[in-house]
């Protein structure tokens, strides 16, 4: 019996290969931009917020931060206040505070090197709007992850997962602005 060259294992392997190379064409033409949005209404007033918003110490007791946070250069709030940090798992990155807008709001940044040294940017804003004895605040993140094919499938999910976890940090704000008081983690040790 003689055998084509188009056995079952060769179109096994072929087919594979060629979803495989549909897979990243596909992803090729993907956007790698993105962007999400959180919003919540806060039971204090805007500038109760204010400390929570506008340094670096104060995002860490309202949202999750790697464990390998260090004071970066600049004032400790306001307008250049910043923290770095270097994770084995997370990169190295930095959290910039760019502006704090005249409602108590603030405007940042958030730059990860990833492998081989490509560096992701986050651009993020939280607007504050008085309504009454409450707060509302809307929350806007959008960042780009490059040309990567791989990465344009990622893009597809991150308004809907990075929004899920914008929702839940400002719910903590929420809990912790009602507390009245910013907690201070303690400075790491070199």
């Amino acid at each position: 019996m003689i055998r084509g060259i188009f056995g079952p294992g060769t179109l096994v392997l072929g087919g594979g290969a060629a979803l495989l190379i549909a897979f990243l064409a596909v992803g090729f033409f993907l956007p790698g931009s993105w962007a999400a949005t959180a919003e919540a209404t806060i039971p204090v007033s805007a500038d109760s917020l204010g400390p929570y918003l506008d340094s670096p110490e104060g995002w860490q007791a309202w949202t999750p931060w790697p464990d390998s946070l260090s004071p970066g250069p600049g004032p400790r709030r306001g307008a250049g206040s910043s923290m770095t940090w270097s994770d084995p798992d997370l990169g190295s990155g930095i959290f910039r505070i760019e502006a704090v807008n005249a409602d108590g709001g603030v405007r940042y940044s958030v730059e990860v090197e990833g492998v081989g040294g490509d560096v992701m940017r986050t651009d993020g804003s939280l607007f504050l709007t008085p309504r009454g004895d409450s707060t509302h605040v809307v929350w806007r993140e959008e960042g780009d992850l490059g040309a990567n094919p791989l990465m344009g499938f990622w893009a597809l999910s991150m308004e809907r997962a990075q929004g899920t976890e914008m929702r839940k940090s400002l719910d903590r704000l929420a809990e912790v602005a009602a507390g009245g008081q910013v907690t201070s983690v303690p400075e790491p040790t070199r």
